[in-house]
């Protein structure tokens, strides 16, 4: 779908389950189900809360995203699974939470803003505190000829920062994107992962044209968590992104300069968020969020924009979603296991 189109089109078919209101015994049994192909799902202690969480998976092409809400809870993979799992990586970023624990073999923790790099291989015992996660689960097909095992399971500063933001700008996409473009979105993401898993690049990779579309991303990320602020400019973005303004000005020259893409992208989040499935908050707090000065204001630039006002644009996204199909945890696991 273009950035104005507001056709009612089919979109990506997704599975969403939540447990939130169902009784504890329910939700644990239903949550238990959802994960039990991968983990094993138990309390952290006897006398914890029974776990609990939401989950949305969408399929891109052979990849599949989703993005997890999860209780505290303990999460296990035994050799059974490991032997009956896919061959496969997830590549995943903690939005919030946190997760310790040892993963084949060796100890991990990860926190807020930090992307692990974790096997379906791999053995897995850990605890998570209330997390937020994103993330892309990849065939190693994809990744051939790099020396997955030798990778650690975290990323370097630099590296984390850019993939971070490249997971949270694909998913962002994801509600709003035809089946028919999936295939290069798959594309594009792989490839920007295999330029930074291959240990051939130097570091200053980083900051060459070969990852300008980790830049974009990166830059789109520090707009989309600043859109309220009365200071963002091309100094505060620069500034954020360390980068020089020379980088940033080549950067956003096909975009119609850097306060262009402010304004588009504070239409464009808000038109992704009244698609996304997860979305709960009203029109006038994502007004507040985004940047616009009231909810009338966001009204009628969004008409403009995309040629119908905010609330009937997100019933209609609702209607075609409906319609696209929400599927079954059969069908995540049917995705899963074609994701080789």
């Amino acid at each position: 779908m273009g950035a104005d189109d507001t056709r009612a089109e089919p979109g990506l078919p997704y599975f969403c389950l939540t447990t939130s209101g169902l009784p504890p015994g329910e939700a644990f049994e239903q949550w238990r189900t959802l994960l039990a192909p991968m983990y094993e799902v138990s309390p952290t202690t006897r006398s914890a809360v029974l776990p609990f969480g939401t989950n949305i998976a969408y399929p891109i092409d052979d990849l599949v995203a989703h993005r997890t809400l999860l209780s505290t809870q303990r999460l296990q993979r035994d050799r059974r699974r490991v032997d009956a799992g896919s061959d496969q990586y997830i590549v995943q970023l903690y939005r919030s939470g946190r997760f310790q624990g040892t993963v084949a073999g060796k100890a991990v923790s990860a926190s807020a803003g930090t992307v692990t790099f974790i096997g379906r291989r791999h053995l897995l015992d850990g605890m998570l505190d209330r997390a937020d996660t994103t993330g892309i689960v990849i065939p190693c097909s994809h990744l051939h000829g790099l020396p997955l095992e030798d990778h650690d399971m975290l990323f370097d500063a630099a590296r984390n920062r850019l993939l971070a933001a490249r997971i949270l700008d694909l998913y962002r996409r994801l509600p709003t994107t035809r089946p028919d473009d999936a295939p290069a979105l798959a594309v594009e993401f792989v490839g920007f992962l295999r330029r930074l898993l291959d240990p051939s690049r130097a570091k200053d990779v980083l900051e060459g044209r070969e990852l300008d579309g980790g830049l974009m991303a990166l830059a789109r990320m520090i707009v989309r968590e600043n859109l309220s602020r009365s200071d963002l400019s091309p100094a505060f973005v620069a500034g954020q992104m360390r980068v020089s303004r020379a980088t940033l000005y080549r950067l956003f020259e096909p975009e119609g300069g850097v306060m262009h893409f402010v304004q588009g992208e504070r239409l464009k989040a808000m038109r992704d968020a009244l698609a996304d499935p997860m979305e709960t908050r009203t029109l006038a707090r994502l007004a507040e969020v985004f940047g616009f000065s009231s909810a009338s204001q966001l009204s009628r630039s969004f008409r403009n924009r995309f040629g119908a006002p905010p609330q009937a644009w997100r019933v209609e996204r609702r209607v075609v979603q409906q319609i696209s199909g929400q599927g079954t945890v059969q069908h995540v696991w049917k995705w899963l296991r074609e994701t080789r």
